[in-house]
């Protein structure tokens, strides 16, 4: 079994729109449809802050707002793409506390199994009454639903129409009472056509005769085109102030030239409508000579062209969003598909007239919003979307032109708009275009978008152990690599030079209680340092106190810390602890008591050092020859640990350190020896206490942990831990706080930092252990350090590589910090760096904030129009090759002109070093890193397979394989071999540095022959048994091969020869697949499907039998096996997870392993009774959603999904874990065969280890 689970949402934006309360301080939203999910947003002064979020279970395609007036309440309609559309009514809620509750009313299935899709035109649109919407979704019909004053449903009903080819829809409805509806469609004979049909809903149906609102009118053909961006139509309502005749129109937009085509007059209406009835009553006269004329008499009318009312041209690429930007609708914000960003005015003062105003350049916009004074948001699917100010004069880019305009096209300057120019009654006058200098635009804030994500490798190139992805994302204008890196966020501040081999930090305050920190004791294995905050600038100098007066320096130390003064009680055996300037330091000599002086800043001691033969009370014997090997100290308690196995536990009396406690330990069978103690703690778990009750004592030979009772003279056994993987380095009591409404819950936890670079955690409540649980952070021994971040209980954890434990989502978390080779830390506050942490690196000390614990981090390298497709990684080289392929805009409706080239990038800094440029009409579409030995010498290449496209063909017939290595300090390409082949070279993999290629239907096999200095490719055989090979993965010597138009398939190679092993004859068009382990095979496919086969062989024949077939709802482009970080290891755990995978939609996933069967079919009861939960609940089935689905819908055959479980979903359970009434009905089920028979703590347990995962 298999479980999906998401590591990083869909971060695609498909549409937005802002929406207004009636409230009295008229609140303004944004809401944002992102592919399963909808969040809104609430317009504030500082900006944009999320209100509330809610995930849609379908393909979100577009949302409208009803516009309704109301004081409390937004209505949403969300439209879901095929193959199951649906039309989801969603209400976001205000009261008056200011509370938002965002929640779905209703589902309404537009699914039609035998109808077929719509090809252009899949859109819901809102009359502006608020009364209707339509619905768009297949060829031949509307959906039209009546919604009740409230903006929620009433009724529906489907209206046939007979525009089949519908590309765009608008309601042009100049009344409250009416509803019209313009269309535009490519009709049978291939021609544009605009026209209106009313919509009746007494009759239920939309006119059989255009509307006399809009006569129909043809378009020209040769300036528009719908091979990539359908012409959409936008309402231009009529303005008072306008010309008398100008009744409103229609904005034809997306060609070479913008339309306006104005709404019929009254007087136009009338005779329109005295026409109409001529015709009609002639067609029903009976004459059949009558009825002929009349009939082409009305084709003719149809036919008869309309002159737009005003036209301009629009010399950019094709439109991809626009928005109104002032409330009459009379003032556009357009944007084309490369990011240039536009404005039209349509003026109707004086005529009517078109003007285009170039404002500057931003991401590829799938949607543009106009919230408030001049700001507007773009959400984009090519680049990160973006929060934009518009600027009435130039803010950047002085030199350069606004937005690029060919020459061809005429332009005025700014400053001559209005002079010199026709007429605005003149009906001939082309529109205006202004194009001036500077960018307009500034970006207030950015959205980071790692769609759509083409190509992806995870590596670990700094080697610590933390891997990253690095994706091939973005495109048009905005082509990215993004680096994606899982863990705490540091913002370094201030660094101290010069100091090595730090293994221990303590910050000291002027008093305990004090708030802000004075100094800082760093230790080394061999000498200590103290370091004293000057000024609030936070300036350091080395403490000028010498060793026989202050701090002991030339020794390691082993803990120090401020600690308070106890004063006992008369005549009882209580204490009273107050504030005091008191520091204690333990070296492994002694122990020193020093006093801090505010007005000197500086540390004196009291007495001389306090040694161990001071506490022999008469048996100096045992105390001779011994030393301090680790050490602890609480607000009053002083615990240190001997060599040869004693504990002894101080606290100090006036100035005097006075033994409590002791207790001698030897180890147990079979060693029968001293028990050598590796660590001690005795922090209070209530940090609200000056004194701890319990004690815990780590050792280096049994490798366990024991909890001692200070309540006992002989510090008795509570508890022990079982024999730990490895020998304890050091440990720590710690009390992880979560806050729950007003009450504050504790999580006490038992943490051990091990030699072999793990980390084991147990919770401790009761006087007990629960359950183990390992971290690995690498394979250096662990430290741990307790520290507050922004009031948050924390732990680092410092090894080969660094991570913060914190509790959080009712687990225990850790997340990875983005540093190398830390050896300490602590928490710091002081004024100038307030609750900050200082970190100890291999030579420097670095002090800093961690503004986020569980962050995954995305950096950006932007290449602007190079896009890039694919990308490798080079250990040898240090970089990473990467195919990009760069567009030259043209004006929309010509044919544009790509150019491609590998590109490569240093892997730390990504600066670009060197490229290689194809030839014209080439590109490159596949890249593959590969070791081959060469005459004995190992040599490091990348094939690169370019393809040569002729517009002639309909399949590439001549490409070639570019054999590349990368040479100097500086590395360049060098080419070593190329050879060509017949097609195109749509996948490359190796075994053994032998090429294997997918040309269109074959799989070739090359053989390197010659030296490093000079290399051949030698084809030596091509297996032809597939249609289109578009996936190519190798394992040994185990070739999976991927057939876009069939299915998958298992090939052998030996030596140079290919054997068949096992192939699916099924027809599930593949887009991706990857070995998940030696007999299995994991794919998605175009139907956003995901599938899996294992290899069943018998003594008769080998064969796929399909294991697992589950709807993700996205396409994968690729599969990475591996993980993005280090997870939490549970003893004996059934879970690991295998494959991470990357959607066009910016999404990120991970499959996980269950490779326990009886968990697996817990598993798989415990998601069946959570969806029927739902189901009763909403009225929607999990269950279905998941079940795979193709074209037409699901299948009887396949009710539900089989070898998949979804993650997500699965750890719902969690919220209901306070509610006992959900949870009893989810662990009952509905019958008793459904009843779960896993408890509810096991659950948990395997939820939260799953949670950990991703």
């Amino acid at each position: 079994m298999k479980v999906v689970a998401t590591f990083h949402p869909p971060s695609s934006v498909l549409d937005s729109l802002k929406c207004t309360l009636a409230d009295q301080h008229g609140s303004e939203f944004l809401v944002v449809a992102k592919l399963n999910r909808v969040d809104i947003y609430s317009i504030q002064r500082e900006g944009l802050h999320h209100e509330q979020g809610i995930e849609i279970w379908g393909r979100i395609r577009t949302i409208r707002s009803v516009p309704v007036v109301l004081t409390s309440r937004l209505s949403l309609l969300v439209l879901t793409d095929h193959p199951e559309p649906e039309l989801v009514f969603l209400s976001f809620t205000v009261n008056k506390h200011g509370e938002t509750v965002l929640g779905v009313t209703k589902h309404l299935s537009l699914f039609e199994r035998s109808a077929r899709s719509a090809e252009f035109c899949h859109d819901v649109l809102v009359d502006p009454s608020g009364a209707l919407a339509i619905a768009s979704v297949y060829t031949g019909r509307l959906k039209v639903v009546i919604l009740n004053e409230e903006g929620g449903y009433d009724r529906d009903f489907d209206a046939s129409v007979l525009e089949l080819n519908l590309l765009s829809l608008v309601f042009i409805s100049t009344s409250a009472e009416s509803y019209t509806l313009a269309m535009l469609h490519y009709d049978f004979q291939q021609r544009l056509q605009l026209l209106a049909r009313d919509v009746s809903i007494e009759d239920l149906q939309l006119s059989s005769a255009p509307s006399p609102l809009l006569h129909p009118v043809p378009l020209p053909g040769k300036w528009f085109s719908i091979e990539e961006q359908t012409p959409r139509l936008i309402f231009v309502p009529s303005v008072e102030s306008s010309d008398d005749d100008f009744e409103g129109g229609i904005l034809v937009v997306g060609g070479r030239k913008i339309l306006l085509y104005d709404l019929a007059s009254r007087d136009v209406l009338e005779q329109n409508f005295r026409k109409s009835r001529r015709t009609e009553k002639k067609k029903r006269s009976g004459d059949t000579g009558e009825i002929a004329k009349a009939k082409e008499k009305e084709r003719e009318r149809e036919w008869r062209k309309k002159k737009a009312r005003a036209v301009v041209t629009w010399p950019w690429s094709e439109v991809t969003a626009y928005c109104p930007l002032d409330q009459e609708n009379n003032t556009f914000l357009i944007g084309d598909k490369y990011g240039r960003l536009v404005m039209l005015c349509v003026d109707s003062t004086s005529g009517v007239a078109l003007t285009l105003i170039a404002l500057g350049e931003a991401s590829s916009p799938m949607t543009l919003t106009y919230l408030t004074n001049q700001v507007v948001y773009l959400g984009s699917h090519f680049g990160d979307s973006q929060l934009l100010q518009i600027s009435s004069s130039p803010i950047s880019n002085f030199d350069s032109p606004t937005v690029p305009v060919p020459t061809s096209i005429p332009t005025i300057k700014p400053a001559a708009l209005g002079i010199g120019t026709k007429s605005r009654a003149d009906e001939d006058a082309e529109g205006t275009i202004v194009n001036g200098l500077g960018s307009h635009i500034v970006e207030l804030e950015n959205f980071n978008n790692l769609a759509p994500i083409v190509d992806g490798i995870l590596v670990d190139t700094d080697n610590s152990g933390q891997s990253e992805i690095v994706t091939c994302s973005g495109g048009r204008n905005t082509g990215s690599l993004k680096v994606v890196r899982s863990g705490a966020d540091f913002r370094e501040a201030f660094i101290i030079r010069g100091i090595s081999n730090i293994k221990r930090i303590w910050p000291l305050r002027e008093k305990y209680w004090s708030q802000g920190d004075t100094h800082i004791v760093v230790s080394t294995l061999h000498e200590t340092y103290v370091f004293r905050f000057e000024d609030d600038r936070g300036t350091m100098v080395s403490s000028v106190g010498s060793s026989q007066n202050g701090f002991m320096t030339s020794c390691r130390t082993l803990a120090v810390s401020n600690i308070l003064r106890r004063i006992p009680k008369d005549g009882s055996t209580r204490s009273v602890y107050t504030d005091s300037s008191l520091v204690i330091q333990v070296v492994p000599e002694g122990l020193l008591l020093l006093n801090y002086d505010p007005a000197m800043r500086e540390h004196t001691r009291i007495g001389d050092i306090w040694t161990l033969d001071k506490f022999a009370d008469g048996d100096l014997g045992s105390w001779v020859g011994r030393e301090i090997v680790a050490a602890d100290i609480n607000a009053s308690q002083v615990a240190i640990a001997l060599n040869y196995g004693r504990l002894v536990l101080l606290n100090l009396n006036g100035d005097r350190f006075v033994k409590q406690r002791v207790r001698e330990f030897v180890e147990p069978q079979p060693y029968r020896c001293t028990a050598e103690i590796s660590a001690v703690t005795c922090l209070p778990l209530d940090h609200t206490k000056a004194y701890a009750v319990n004690i815990a004592v780590a050792f280096w030979m049994s490798k366990i942990v024991k909890i001692l009772s200070l309540s006992e003279p002989t510090m008795k056994d509570i508890c022990e831990t079982e024999e730990l993987p490895a020998a304890p380095r050091s440990l720590l009591l710690h009390n992880f706080t979560s806050e729950t409404g007003q009450k504050v819950q504790s999580h006490p936890h038992l943490l051990v930092g091990l030699t072999n670079g793990s980390i084991a955690l147990f919770p401790f409540e009761g006087g007990r252990f629960g359950d183990k649980r390992l971290i690995s952070i690498g394979t250096l021994p662990v430290t741990m350090h307790s520290c507050r971040i922004k009031d948050r209980s924390t732990v680092f954890a410092c090894g080969s590589r660094t991570s913060i434990l914190f509790w959080e989502k009712e687990r225990l978390q850790h997340s990875p910090l983005m540093l190398k080779d830390v050896s300490a830390a602590a928490e710091l506050n002081i004024t100038a760096y307030p609750s900050s942490v200082v970190l100890a690196s291999p030579n420097a000390l670095v002090i800093g904030a961690v503004a986020n614990l569980d962050k995954l981090h995305i950096r950006s390298i932007p290449l602007g129009y190079d896009s890039p497709r694919r990308i490798v990684h080079s250990p040898s080289w240090g970089a990473f090759a990467v195919a990009c392929m760069r567009p030259t805009p043209v004006q929309a409706g010509q044919a544009e002109v790509f150019s491609s080239s590998v590109q490569l990038f240093s892997d730390i800094s990504f600066e670009k070093l060197t490229q290689l440029e194809v030839d014209q009409g080439e590109e490159v579409t596949s890249l593959h890193h590969f070791t081959a030995t060469l005459s004995a010498v190992p040599v490091s290449l990348v094939c690169a397979g370019v393809t040569s496209y002729d517009d002639r063909e309909r399949e590439p017939s001549q490409g070639r394989l570019i054999l590349l290595q990368a040479s100097g300090s500086r590395p360049s390409f060098k080419v070593m071999a190329s050879v060509n082949v017949k097609g195109c070279v749509y996948a490359l993999t190796s075994v053994n540095g032998t090429i294997i290629a997918a040309v269109n239907s074959s799989v070739v096999v090359y053989n390197l022959e010659g030296t490093d200095k000079d290399v051949s490719m030698i084809q030596a055989v091509v297996f032809n048994h597939n249609y289109l090979i578009t996936t190519l993965v190798s394992r040994d010597n185990q070739l999976l091969v991927g057939d876009a138009l069939s299915s998958v398939s298992l090939l052998k190679l030996k030596g140079s020869q290919i054997e068949p092993v096992a192939k699916d004859y099924g027809s599930l068009w593949p887009t991706c697949a990857e070995m998940f382990d030696d007999n299995t095979i994991i794919g998605g496919n175009s139907d956003y499907n995901l599938f899996a086969f294992r290899l069943q062989e018998t003594e008769l024949h080998r064969q796929l039998e399909r294991e697992g077939h589950y709807y993700l709802g996205d396409m994968v482009n690729k599969f990475l096996p591996g993980t993005l970080s280090s997870h939490v290891i549970s003893v004996g755990g059934p879970m690991m997870p295998k494959q991470l995978f990357l959607t066009p939609a910016g999404q990120i996933g991970v499959v996980i392993d269950l490779n326990d069967d009886k968990l697996s079919l817990h598993m798989t009861a415990l998601q069946r009774n959570l969806s029927t939960f739902y189901e009763r609940k909403t009225g929607i089935s999990h269950s279905k959603f998941r079940a795979p689905k193709n074209n037409s819908g699901r299948s009887d055959l396949e009710a539900t999904s089989v070898g998949f479980l979804d993650g997500d979903f699965l750890e719902r359970f969690l919220q209901f874990m306070v509610n006992e009434q959900s949870l009893g009905q989810i662990m009952e089920g509905q019958t008793e065969p459904e009843r779960l028979t896993i408890s509810v703590d096991e659950i948990r347990k395997v939820l939260e280890g799953l949670q950990s995962m991703h």
